[in-house]
């Protein structure tokens, strides 16, 4: 066989298999929760206070007043976080936005804790 073609047939298997990987990679990086129905439960002092639906036209700022302080949390864009807080080390502000299934947001000063979860 002449080398040419040997070269011709490596690069077009080569490209076949670039292509099939490139075919198979949603696969890996998505996490499986995409297209699911996902709600923010607030609650403090484990009482459920509040849950918010995580749609990503949804927009909104909200208080939570508790015995043990305040946390302002803000829902943007399919995601929530604690916009501030009257705790000493604002570690709950400092943890950004979460919105995946599983995620959890605690103010431990508060006893407030955010989760994400699946509407069912």
């Amino acid at each position: 066989m002449p080398l040419s073609n040997r070269k011709s047939k490596i690069a077009s298997l080569l490209l076949l298999a670039a292509l099939a990987l490139l075919a198979l990679a949603p696969l890996f990086f998505t996490d499986g929760t995409e297209g699911k129905t996902r709600e923010a439960v607030v609650t403090v002092d484990g009482k459920i206070i509040r849950r918010v639906p995580l749609a990503r036209e949804r927009d909104e700022i909200f208080t939570v007043s508790t015995p043990y302080g305040e946390n302002r949390i803000a829902v943007s864009g399919g995601s929530i976080r604690v916009e501030g807080a009257d705790c000493p080390a604002k570690i709950c502000a400092k943890s950004g936005a979460i919105s995946q299934i599983g995620e959890v947001i605690a103010c431990l000063p508060h006893k407030l804790l955010i989760e994400i979860k699946e509407i069912k």
